[in-house]
């Protein structure tokens, strides 16, 4: 059961997808009429999901549902995962790169390989007080109150802390 985004409770429980690219106005238009398509008919044991999608920072697929109006079962989330994975296929998107750390950096989204992370923090190029997209977080309110948070407050805080220690 497809459902405003916005109307969605807090507590509902989000995936946050990164693509590898920024999406333009189409490729936006076009997973969101695919998720729109898949959500109406997404459910847990016969049971109709209420949930939502929306594409932010023109890099971010979440895809949410109000677990008090039905619960996610395992396989209702692997059915998801394969939609994304299939609408990104189609649409030359890689929304599965996990070594890609997301930054806003001068209004941008940016994107630092996890393995570059140290000396982009040595050269300067990223700082404790950079904001972070955390994409670790499960419920709505978290993604309103926590998804873009300072580095140094994130699950990166122990690379700041070491960059600390050693200047």
């Amino acid at each position: 059961m497809l459902s405003p985004f916005e109307e969605l409770s807090a507590a509902s429980r989000i995936w946050i997808y990164q693509a590898d690219r920024a999406l333009d106005q189409e490729e936006q238009k076009a997973l969101l009429t695919a998720s729109e398509e898949f959500l109406q008919q997404w459910a847990a044991h016969g049971q109709a999901l209420m949930a939502s999608a929306t594409v932010k920072h023109d890099h971010f697929l979440i895809i949410a549902t109000d677990e008090g109006f039905n619960m996610a079962s395992g396989c209702s989330i692997d059915s998801s995962f394969r939609f994304v994975q299939e609408i990104g296929s189609k649409l030359g998107i890689n929304f599965f790169d996990r070594a890609n750390l997301a930054f806003l950096l001068d209004d941008q989204v940016r994107f630092i390989n996890m393995k570059d992370l140290k000396s982009s923090i040595e050269l300067g190029n990223v700082h404790g007080t950079s904001l972070f997209f955390d994409n670790n977080l499960t419920t709505k309110l978290e993604l309103d109150k926590s998804w873009i948070v300072k580095a140094e407050e994130s699950w990166l805080k122990r690379y700041f802390q070491a960059a600390k220690s050693v200047l």
